[in-house]
């Protein structure tokens, strides 16, 4: 896709040194959101800029007050902790956790405390029957589940003094002084009433809840010195500036999360700060020219941060033509258990973002290692995987921004969200691996001259193809192994081709307006739409063939498409979004509270949920058919249970933020 003399020098100029060196560096701090932790890694971040660019640095600064909100976004409050300790004082004396020693230890945003109290086990704690026959006022209320939603029943509502939680075991790589990342995340208006908490280790919050099931009495002292105040959302960002002003390539990355945090995220934001070194040093030694397009890194404090930035720079969103969201990739495979996945734009975003980045992170995943390069020896594995709204680039692909966005990511990672994320599993080769690809990405953005555009044209055919190829492989299995009725499976193929044509027809028709073709690769650009539709042919006709071989196997006789029922008929509405902005993931069950326990169990169950979601506002930009949507949704997620989806869209409807009408 790019000169190889390009690709020699990139790969020759990234060390995975120096981004494990920044992710060291960052991992420092203790990076809560508007707190004196996350400012001190902000004047780190700014002096690292300054010493390997001449990069142009801007930090923005927005209010974290507790005051206002944007669409569903509310404005968190600032915090700041001194110190806080947790003793066990009763039935026996321990130590229990000591934020001086392990910040983490300390549940974000708790406030200042001296005191002893009783400890009560309330399971979950989401449920009123999780209380039934528990005294819980003044008292702290133990949990396995997270913080944030146990202090509001417990304590807000309830008058609880605190939290303690643990994660519970699973039967399978524990970690028995594992502590999990919390913080309570007050609402506006709640920040006076906002207790504290601590997060035990596991093996501490087992002991202390067996102690309580045998019946004993269990006390701790807790000191806490900490303090909701006003702060400020810090936003660095550091631009490369290109020949054209107006256009402009983003790289972005969330700097905060507790300390010590190295895979979540010091390591994206330190493989930012190596993909700039790397970037800037190509450009001093003349092996790259300045890029045509501007590149611009941006650090912020996760979801608040950017979408407080968003809301800002609209004249300066306009500029974007793409932007790579880069959230958890420096932790050695081998002793996190993580794949890197890359995460595409949603199908209702067509672009060829998708496929830049996905050449360069497949070929960099497989480029021979030196032995002085360091790090693990196992191979790299990427996963191209449909959508996912799980950090700040859904904010950017949202059907009222409509800007490209891809993310890249490290999951699963057993160390996830936990005090075990500590540097020495931050792995130089994976660090390179990750840098290159990002390096080689934005060169081929921002240089758009340098690349190859009929490779690029032909790899966002071959996806579309692959696309059609499993909608038919998992259509004739269920055929020829009479998985269903015939005369519902096969629709079912004839629709999902019909999108997978259309994306892929959408999708060069995107690179028209994404990049400058000439008519040479207009051609390309033509033929390969050609061949697009001789593929579908062939699906079609591969599908159809299979449903008449089922309708025999059944004793069925098999209908021409003009006497079957092609299109789903599920629902008789039709829906629009009424929210502005995307939405936050916590606003369903922070607001419906009768229902607020279902969503927080479908959330942690569903891991595709909230994608679908996301991936339904954008469906519903204008008046939508609720029966296509619902199918478009299956087709990107998979199989989803129709009566869930109505329920879904009631709640919806209650709190405002899509509209229902009759179908005409």
């Amino acid at each position: 896709m790019l000169p190889k003399e390009v690709v020699r020098n990139v790969r020759e100029t990234v060390s995975g040194f120096s981004a494990k060196d920044f992710v060291a560096g960052i991992s420092q701090f203790h990076r809560i959101q508007a707190s004196p932790g996350f400012h001190d890694a902000v004047e780190y971040l700014t002096k690292q800029i300054n010493r390997i660019s001449d990069a142009k640095i801007e930090v923005y600064e927005y209010p974290a007050n507790g005051k206002g909100r944007i669409g569903t976004w509310e404005t968190p409050y600032g915090w700041s902790a001194e110190s806080a300790t947790l003793e066990l004082v009763e039935p026996e004396k321990k130590m229990l956790a000591d934020f001086q020693a392990e910040p983490i230890s300390l549940v974000a945003h708790s406030t200042s405390v001296d005191d002893t109290f009783e400890v009560v086990f309330v399971g979950e704690g989401l449920e009123d029957s999780d209380y039934e026959g528990e005294d819980i006022e003044g008292k702290l209320v133990l949990t396995t589940n997270k913080a944030s939603r146990v202090h509001r029943i417990a304590c807000i509502e309830r008058n609880a003094a605190g939290v303690l939680t643990f994660v519970p075991p699973e039967g399978k790589n524990e970690i028995a002084s594992m502590r999990r990342y919390e913080a309570a995340w007050p609402a506006p208006g709640e920040g006076a009433k906002t207790k504290f908490g601590f997060a035990l280790t596991q093996a501490d919050g087992l002991k202390i809840k067996n102690m309580l099931k045998e019946g004993k009495k269990v006390q701790v002292k807790a000191h806490v010195e900490a303090q909701i105040e006003d702060r400020n959302l810090e936003v660095v960002s550091a631009l490369l500036e290109g020949e054209e002003p107006n256009q402009e390539v983003w790289l972005i990355s969330h700097l905060c999360h507790p300390h010590p945090g190295a895979n979540d995220n010091a390591s994206g934001s330190g493989a930012l700060l190596e993909v700039l070194r790397t970037i800037e040093r190509l450009i001093e030694t003349g092996d790259i020219k300045q890029p045509s397009y501007s590149i611009r890194f941006l650090w912020v404090p996760e979801w608040h941060g950017t979408i407080k930035f968003i809301d800002d720079k609209k004249k300066l969103l306009k500029k974007v033509k793409a932007v790579i969201n880069v959230d958890m990739v420096g932790s050695n495979p081998c002793k996190s258990g993580s794949i890197t996945n890359l995460f595409r734009t949603p199908y209702s975003l067509p672009t060829t973002l998708n496929n830049v980045t996905r050449y360069w992170f497949e070929q960099e995943a497989g480029v021979d290692r030196k032995p002085e390069q360091g790090g693990t020896k196992a191979p790299f594995k990427v996963n191209y995987s449909t959508y996912s709204a799980g950090s700040d680039h859904f904010m950017f692909t949202d059907s009222n921004v409509s800007t490209p966005a891809v993310m890249i990511n490290q999951y699963p990672d057993k160390f996830y969200h936990t005090s075990t994320d500590t540097v020495d599993k931050i792995d130089p080769a994976q660090m390179a691996f990750l840098s290159r690809a990002l390096v080689l990405s934005a060169i081929s953005l921002a240089h758009p001259k340098y690349v190859s555009k009929e490779t690029l044209l032909t790899l966002c055919r071959n996806e579309c193809i692959e696309i059609m190829q499993r909608i038919t492989n998992r259509g004739v299995n269920e055929l020829a192994r009479c998985l269903g009725d015939p005369e519902d499976i096969y629709p079912r193929i004839l629709r999902w081709l019909d999108y997978a044509k259309a994306l892929g027809v959408d999708t060069l028709e995107k690179a028209t307006e994404e990049w400058k073709l000439i008519s040479e690769q207009e051609a390309v650009r033509n033929a390969l739409k050609a061949s697009l539709e001789m593929t579908y042919t062939t699906e079609m006709m591969v599908a159809r063939k299979a449903y008449e071989g089922a309708c025999v196997e059944i004793g069925l006789e098999a209908k021409d498409e003009e006497h079957l029922d092609i299109d789903l008929e599920q629902f008789d509405e039709e829906i629009r979004r009424k929210t502005e902005h995307a939405l936050y993931p916590g606003h369903i069950a922070r607001n419906l509270e009768e229902k607020r326990a279902k969503y927080y169990r479908i959330r942690e169950e569903d891991k595709q949920f909230y994608n679908k979601i996301d991936e339904l506002l954008n469906l519903s930009h204008e008046w939508a058919s609720l029966n296509e949507v619902y199918d478009r949704l299956s087709f990107e997620f998979g199989d989803w249970e129709s009566k869930e989806l109505w329920s879904l869209i009631k709640d919806l409807e209650k709190l405002g933020l899509i509209e229902i009408r009759d179908a005409e």
